[in-house]
């Protein structure tokens, strides 16, 4: 189990301490507002009312511990560059900073932050994807031009085996995994990741895991 501290528990904030905490991780949740934080008690391992500006109330919560701090800190410029420095001058190994602009995110990386997300970038670039692909159901871009995308298997697709379909050298993509109904542990229900098997014939309700180029993904076969 890792454990996390979240500062700044805006949307962006509070939706990731709230994900991770359900994911099992070990989470203090911070911000400066009391009514914010009471919120957030029960969802969270822990969650407190303190200033991330200072160094002995955050070393007291011993926030130097934990894997990892994710600065979600909103339009507070100030803030946000002072509590960067101060986590990683307090030895939190890794440091992760909202921005809200490139210059932002540059200057967080230059005074060091291990890490800048943008969400806003981040949620555009997703729906941009959907837009212009809207038969995956989702796509991750791991690389410039380069993407892991799930997709209902194609129709033509269907009673044929990875080895039959030889998709890296036809379609120039990898089957990374499938989705599939009744698969792996029955008790659990629902749909499970599994691993292919090149010598078993996909099935119509296979949601295939792939990854590849995005000009060569986006010639798959269509069912429309």
């Amino acid at each position: 189990m890792d454990r996390f501290a979240v500062i700044g528990l805006g949307r962006f904030g509070g939706r990731l301490a709230t994900n991770l905490a359900a994911a099992g991780h070990e989470v203090l949740a911070i911000d400066k507002d009391r009514e914010i934080v009471e919120e957030f008690s029960g969802r969270v391992t822990l969650a407190v009312c303190l200033d991330s500006t200072d160094e002995e109330a955050l070393r007291s919560q011993g926030v130097q511990k934990f894997n990892a701090a994710v600065l979600g800190i909103g339009a507070d410029f100030e803030a946000l560059t002072l509590s960067t420095v101060i986590l990683k001058q307090i030895g939190v190994p890794r440091v992760i900073a909202r921005a809200w602009s490139p210059t932002i995110a540059r200057i967080l990386a230059r005074i060091g932050a291990d890490e800048v997300v943008s969400p806003e970038e981040e949620s555009a670039d997703r729906w941009a994807n959907r837009l212009i692909s809207p038969r995956f159901l989702n796509q991750i871009e791991f690389h410039e031009g380069y993407s892991v995308v799930e997709i209902e298997s194609p129709k033509k697709w269907v009673g044929q085996t990875l080895v039959e379909l030889n998709l890296r050298a036809k379609a120039g993509v990898h089957v990374v995994a499938i989705r599939r109904e009744g698969a792996g542990d029955a008790r659990a229900g629902g749909p499970r990741i599994e691993m292919p098997r090149p010598d078993e014939p996909l099935r119509p309700s296979d949601i295939l895991v792939l990854m590849g180029r995005d000009e060569d993904l986006r010639r798959l076969p269509r069912d429309d």
